[in-house]
């Protein structure tokens, strides 16, 4: 007999939008009821009712992925106009040289930056070979952006956040893998010769594989904790990603156990991550602790801190230790400069006209800076909230207090080196050994066009917390994991650097293929949770089972 309820779908027809958003576990089907929407027949069957008849098989997978080999296409061809514009490589000064010297003389642990990047830069070749760095460099970001695309195909189709993600293709995995592929500051970074690209390269990598849909695999969360491990001895504040990383593997590892019942599949992945993060990590620090320099992969934490606190201490408040009281600068707060300018000049309160730091010096501007934290904790969290803030602005974000914003756009000129009686005179350049016009041009204009966005991009990451908590209330899923990896692992680097070091458009470059898709997904999840109910025949309500 004929249900009441309406004749049975179509085959090819999508799910109804009421199950799982993208990122969350379906649930496991048992020995006698055959998953029907994620089983090979269904999905070849599917793709046979889709498709023209009599068309080949390798044009229903171009037609699948059109829009991703256009973004695809687009991506190649602005990495081959940035290495075209600016040969061999950008350079910057003064962080390029010294990972350059480290890996062609003699490696160390401890130093002012971790030395994960400098390894890498020798095991490539890189100090005879600057286009092979750059080459390396773009095409580990390209490919991070594809597995991007990969997982977020994938959890569309599986989940089905957006109906349209079946019926025209998988266009909107394309859109979330967009940034991550073509973001200036993605294009700008692969060109120099820093950690920056390869810190949020690793980063990305560890995520996806991590937010990859379906049972936790030890190999898969084993090879995510390497990589974000490995990403902290290339970036201190892959201490950020790298703990969004290690509670994601225990949420996803806790809510297949809970649904499968699977505590050994789930305790054997946590224990992979765990293990593939502590391999880098503590071979690092074991290296580090072998020269002198503590078990730690931040050597100079207290350094960093100073220049954060400095340019906002009240020396009034502090012991009246002759030594400490020796680091504060005599000038109004409102006339001092930014935290660069209390660690590298010679004249600073802490070099004291020395080249180097003075023996002592290092630890007592660590306590000097753990005191004004202590007594101006609301500056602290201030002035922290006002740095995180200006990555959102749709214009440069620059002061007296930030880094300068051009030396991290692609450039038009050869270099931004200004001369010492500007207020950013401390402040690194860039310099480009070789710039080709038109394609530096081009690039230049097209670099300036990032800062737009990113007041929507703020937006679409505050939308992803009312998304999550109207899902529970009207019973639907909320943005699902890879909104949450990507959000937290971004954030997390921006607020550390934040608390920690400066503002400097440098981390956002680093981790805007993160943070904008993740913005992507947190405004889609909250469209999904407001959206009406759909009204079956009848009048009644029908989100996908029985009316």
């Amino acid at each position: 007999m004929a249900s009441s309820s309406g004749p049975p779908p179509v085959l090819g027809t999508p799910p109804s939008q009421a199950g799982p958003a993208a990122g969350n576990l379906p649930l496991q089907p048992g020995p006698a009821q055959p998953d029907r929407h994620n089983s090979r027949p269904h999905r070849e069957d599917r793709w046979r009712a889709d498709r023209p008849s009599g068309a080949p098989r390798r044009w229903g997978f171009v037609r699948r992925h059109a829009a991703f080999l256009i973004l695809l296409t687009l991506a190649v061809g602005a990495r081959a106009a940035v290495l075209l514009a600016y040969r061999p490589a950008l350079f910057y000064y003064g962080d390029s040289p010294a990972y350059l010297d480290q890996a062609t003389n003699r490696l160390w642990a401890g130093d002012w930056r971790p030395s994960g990047y400098p390894m890498f830069l020798r095991v490539i070749g890189a100090p005879d070979h600057l286009t092979r760095l750059v080459l390396g460099q773009q095409a580990a970001s390209l490919l991070a952006g594809v597995g991007l695309y990969a997982v977020a195909c994938r959890l569309f189709e599986r989940h089905g956040p957006l109906a349209a993600a079946r019926r025209t293709g998988s266009w909107p995995a394309a859109v979330v893998a967009a940034p991550a592929l073509l973001a200036p500051w993605v294009l700008d970074l692969g060109q120099f010769v820093l950690a920056d690209s390869l810190f949020g390269t690793l980063v990305l990598g560890g995520l996806v594989l991590l937010a990859w849909p379906g049972r936790p695999a030890a190999w898969r969360f084993a090879v995510a904790g390497l990589l974000l491990g490995a990403s902290l001895t290339v970036r201190t504040v892959g201490y950020g990603p790298l703990a969004v990383g290690a509670a994601g593997a225990v949420v996803l590892a806790v809510t297949h156990w809970r649904r499968a019942h699977a505590a050994v599949v789930a305790a054997g992945a946590v224990l992979a991550f765990v293990l593939g993060a502590a391999v880098p990590v503590v071979a690092y620090s074991a290296w580090s602790a072998g020269q002198g320099k503590g078990f730690t992969v931040t050597a100079h934490s207290g350094f960093f801190l100073y220049g954060r606190v400095a340019p906002f201490a009240d020396c009034a408040r502090l012991p009246d230790d002759p030594d400490l009281l020796s680091l504060c600068d005599p000038r109004p707060v409102a006339e001092r400069g930014s935290p660069v300018a209390y660690l590298w000049p010679d004249d600073s309160p802490l070099r004291q006209g020395n080249d180097l730091v003075p023996p002592g010096r290092e630890e007592l501007a660590g306590e000097f800076a753990r005191r004004v934290i202590r007594e101006q904790p609301w500056t602290m969290v201030t002035s922290t909230a006002r740095y995180l803030a200006g990555y959102f602005s749709p214009v440069p974000y620059e002061n007296r207090l930030t880094s300068r914003a051009d030396t991290w756009e692609l450039p038009r000129t050869g270099t931004n080196r200004i001369g010492s009686d500007g207020p950013h005179a401390a402040d690194g350049y860039f310099s480009a050994a070789r710039l080709n016009d038109p394609p530096a041009e081009l690039l230049a204009f097209y670099s300036r066009l990032g800062y737009g966005p990113m007041p929507l991009v703020g937006l679409g990451l505050l939308a992803g917390l009312p998304a999550q908590i109207v899902g529970r209330v009207r019973g639907r899923a909320g943005p699902g994991r890879l909104f949450w990896l990507l959000g937290g692992a971004s954030l997390s680097t921006l607020l550390l650097s934040s608390l920690t070091s400066a503002f400097d458009y440098r981390y956002l470059g680093s981790v805007v293929g993160l943070l904008a898709p993740a913005a992507l997904l947190g405004a889609v999840g909250l469209a999904r949770v407001l959206r009406p109910r759909p009204v079956g025949r009848g009048g009644s309500v029908n989100e996908g089972g029985t009316a």
